[in-house]
């Protein structure tokens, strides 16, 4: 673990205001970003950030020094979300946005608008990824969400997931070969 992140543990634990800030600081466009994926809304993503903190803040105590300190936010940032969406039946998710430490979206595999019939296509076929990952079940929505927006390994989701791997192998083969299944059946996907 890096010096930097020791630090902040250490203050945090202390129940020191600057490990708190720091932790805040270094954290919060990461965590806004995954929990926007999920609500795609500012409001609720949000609401979102600050309950993670909360409980980020009531567990900090616990915390094993010796672990990496990403993989558990990440975890405790991913079930936050989770549970969010299980409790609220109607959210969207945005393809198109992006914070700092995205490598892309879906939406730059997407062919770009070249012209008005392009851009249509463009569009309708933005709106039917959208609203075929907003459908797929939770779990499976994570993890794709994981690894294809946010570029994780499949060790990184299966702890920010709380399964074992081959469980995210799973969860991804099926999502996949439902989108695949959606997006040929509307056609837009090509065999």
């Amino acid at each position: 673990m890096e010096a930097p992140e020791k630090k902040i543990i250490k203050l945090c634990k202390d129940n020191k205001k600057e490990g708190f800030d720091l932790l805040f600081e270094k954290y919060e466009r990461f965590i806004y970003g995954i929990a926007f994926r999920y609500t795609a809304s500012r409001d609720d993503s949000l609401d979102l950030l600050q309950e993670v903190y909360i409980k980020i803040y009531k567990a900090i105590s616990r915390f094993n020094d010796s672990q990496p300190l990403l993989p558990w936010i990440k975890k405790i940032t991913v079930n936050t979300c989770l549970n969010f969406l299980r409790d609220k039946e109607k959210s969207t998710l945005s393809l198109d946005s992006k914070t700092d430490d995205d490598k892309g979206s879906v939406l730059d595999y997407i062919a770009s608008a070249a012209s008005v019939e392009d851009e249509v296509s463009y569009m309708d076929t933005k709106k039917t990824l959208e609203k075929n990952i907003h459908e797929l079940p939770p779990e499976m929505r994570m993890a794709v969400i994981l690894r294809h927006m946010k570029n994780m390994s499949y060790e990184d989701i299966s702890k920010a997931m709380s399964c074992p791997v081959g469980t995210v192998k799973t969860y991804l083969f099926r999502g996949r070969k439902i989108l695949k299944d959606k997006l040929k059946a509307s056609g837009i996907w090509e065999v």
